[in-house]
């Protein structure tokens, strides 16, 4: 293939510039500069990409790239005064403005080149790898090649802030711009297991994105979705795209990987098996899915000490069990799901997951502020990761901040409205309704969390102590009796003590108040508090008092009416 223009040739096989048939010497710096412009003439191509593409990101001075783009000027005969080529558009970059024609080989066809065989990332890593090709721009309009780009490289640098993945640059897949190729081609190439897709379509104020996830190994779609955004701002919708999509994404790999791992026979498992199988029970969020899961993340701890994420991993699953698991050893389940998070971030603290993990553990000791202010930097790391917003959101709620709860656990909605915690993301809602005194809303988010496949018992007093409150008796019985389904036996005690996260404890005392009012009678002592409001877990750093250990929390006990007493003990 050759590049024609203003009387010159690039042959891209010889990687060589003509003019006139005559060989025009250029350095291999200056060729891959400009002919990273001619192929992308259609757009302005900012410094950044530039240094990108020509030096692979290295640190080089304005200097040197301005050396660069004259001397290109001077290979085809232009200058920095006429710029008939190639034009410096001011603050955003440089543009090929020259008519281009692709010219076939002369010569006999040649064989394509293959590409450059990188180490399978079996190989090198055991980690799931994607490329993601440039959008599609399906638009009427030229001038909205633009938005196709920026969308893409969002979607590429939003991937690539999930560290448990790896996700090739931007140019890697730069040549395979607006080709029709076979997933299981690309797959070959870049010795990567997944493929991302997609195209944009800009019309009027409304823009529409459709995206595919595809597996490069058997060439089968994966996932596919579309969304349809109005277009008031370019760049915020170009962001909240990018989000949507890296949110999508991201789970759907990641159950992918999980049922893999589960597919593979023991003999096989290492260390990111064992991980991923611990990820596969999980999710689930039964005590025997709990029970497998933590025995994989053990054995994954186990073959590899080093391997944050594992560590991440356990303390996640330990802090599920104090949810779901045995009350009278929640104590215990916390002080180890903090020491296993604090590895996971000591380990790595660039990683968002193991960041929530040790925000969501102190949460659970009751110190939201270490919590909030580890919620919010996994955020600011990774924008589109649903986990860290709820997370965050219900930790706001817990600490009587409900309405900036409220936002967070929405936005955690809408980037994984698939999210195997969607049940406790409405739960969560209606609890913070409760809090703010809004009881239809309360109903109406409980509601929807009962809906949800997986949910335990929890959105179901949820929703027993809304209509309890609201004084829809008939109703609350009816949802009395999907609670005891969920849980026979369930007794105000009980809920008392699964509310052991919360430290604001009049709004305890007007659920528990609700749940009598439903009719679910008080039976039998309550059940020990695993943490409660007031005392503080050891901070990051350090223990909480002279002996590094928590002091013990304080008992709580429901008198009539539903009000509560706290009775500290000694210090």
């Amino acid at each position: 293939m050759r590049l024609g223009f203003a009387g010159y040739e690039m042959d891209l096989r010889r990687q060589e510039l003509r003019c006139a048939g005559d060989r025009v010497h250029v350095e291999p710096q200056v060729f891959d500069l400009l002919l990273h412009l001619v192929r992308n003439r259609d757009r302005v191509v900012s410094k950044d990409e530039l240094l990108d593409v020509v030096w692979n990101g290295r640190i080089v001075s304005e200097a040197a790239l301005s050396s660069r783009i004259n001397a290109a000027r001077k290979a085809i005969g232009d200058d920095g005064e006429r710029q008939a080529l190639i034009k410096t558009m001011h603050k955003r970059g440089f543009r090929f403005m020259g008519e281009v024609a692709e010219i076939a080989a002369e010569d006999a066809p040649e064989t394509p080149a293959a590409a450059p065989q990188q180490p399978a990332p079996a190989e090198t890593s055991s980690r799931p790898s994607v490329v993601v090709l440039p959008f599609t721009n399906l638009s009427a309009e030229p001038d909205t090649d633009y938005f196709s780009y920026g969308l893409t490289e969002d979607v590429i640098r939003l991937l690539a802030r999930h560290r448990w993945m790896d996700v090739m640059s931007r140019h890697t897949a730069a040549a395979f711009r607006g080709r029709e190729v076979d997933a299981r081609e690309i797959g070959a190439a870049f010795g990567v297991r997944y493929m991302v897709h997609g195209s944009v379509y800009k019309h009027g104020d409304r823009v529409r994105l459709g995206a595919d996830l595809v597996s490069c190994e058997s060439g089968r779609h994966l996932w596919s979705e579309s969304y349809d955004f109005p277009l008031a701002d370019v760049l915020d919708v170009q962001r909240a795209m990018a989000e949507q999509i890296a949110a999508a994404i991201e789970p759907e790999m990641a159950r992918l990987e999980r049922d893999a791992a589960v597919r593979r026979p023991p003999v096989s498992l290492g260390a990111w098996d064992c991980y991923q199988r611990g990820l596969f029970h999980l999710w689930g969020f039964t005590k025997p899915g709990l029970t497998e899961a933590e025995a994989m993340f053990r054995r994954a701890i186990e073959l590899d000490p080093g391997f944050a994420r594992a560590h991440g991993g356990l303390a996640y699953v330990l802090l599920q069990e104090t949810v779901v698991g045995d009350r009278e050893v929640r104590a215990a389940r916390l002080e180890e799901a903090l020491r296993a998070s604090r590895s996971a971030v000591k380990l790595d603290g660039q990683d968002c997951m193991n960041l929530c993990v040790l925000g969501r553990v102190y949460a659970f000791h009751h110190d939201y502020d270490e919590a909030i202010a580890l919620l919010e930097e996994a955020v600011a790391l990774n924008p589109s990761f649903a986990q860290a917003h709820f997370a965050l959101g219900s930790t706001k709620v817990w600490s009587g901040r409900a309405r900036e709860g409220i936002a967070h656990v929405e936005r955690a909605t809408q980037l994984s409205p698939r999210d195997p915690h969607l049940s406790s993301f409405y739960a969560t809602r209606a609890f913070a309704h409760i809090s703010l005194d809004e009881l239809p809303e309360a109903v109406e988010s409980a509601r929807r969390a009962t809906r949800v496949p997986n949910a335990k018992a929890w959105p179901h007093m949820m929703l027993v102590s809304a209509l309890g409150l609201m004084g829809r008796d008939e109703e609350a019985r009816r949802a009395l009796d999907g609670l005891l389904a969920k849980e026979p036996g369930y007794t105000l005690a009980q809920a008392e003590a699964d509310t052991f996260f919360c430290a604001d404890q009049s709004l305890v005392a007007r659920c528990l108040d609700g749940l009598r009012r439903g009719g679910r009678p008080r039976e039998g002592p309550p059940p020990p508090r695993a943490a409660a409001g007031g005392w503080r877990a050891p901070g990051r750093g350090g223990g909480g008092g002279p002996s590094g250990k928590a002091p013990p929390p304080p008992q709580c006990r429901l008198k009539e009416g539903g009000k509560v007493r706290r009775d500290r003990r000694a210090r």
